[in-house]
């Protein structure tokens, strides 16, 4: 059987890359494992706020792993969830809309610190903290 894809969202590269526990061991483990993918999305809110050096390793991270672009599917997908949120009351942001578009698309899991910006059902969302094994 293979392993479930992880598309991580920006805070846990953020987290990882900084060598936070327990991030940095997930994320290594998801490297050695090949079970990453990347949105295009995340890419462009990580390298937006990333020093020269962030960027240098981010950008060698990438290269052996799909990333995935907002394509049709995708932008059509991330407006639908974003339109069904609004009228739900609960204000999702559009590039959350489009990881979480993504996720749904590959059937990737979302690897988050945040869960609270993915209230979509249609995802598997896994929430990592530091009670996380």
């Amino acid at each position: 059987m293979a392993m479930k894809l992880v598309l991580p969202d920006t805070n846990i590269l953020i987290l990882a890359l900084s060598n936070q526990k327990p991030y940095s061991s997930f994320l290594s483990s998801w490297i050695i494992d090949k079970q990453l993918i990347f949105s295009s999305v995340v890419v462009a809110e990580f390298l937006s706020g990333a020093t020269d050096e962030e960027e240098k390793v981010f950008l060698s991270l990438l290269k052996p792993f799909p990333i995935i672009p907002v394509d049709l599917t995708v932008a059509q997908l991330g407006a639908y969830y974003r339109k069904k949120y609004l009228t739900q009351k609960t204000k999702l942001m559009l590039p959350d809309c489009l990881i979480a578009a993504s996720c749904k698309v590959t059937k990737a899991a979302l690897a988050t610190a945040d869960p609270k910006d993915f209230p979509i059902k249609e995802i598997e969302v896994l929430h990592l903290d530091s009670k996380v094994t």
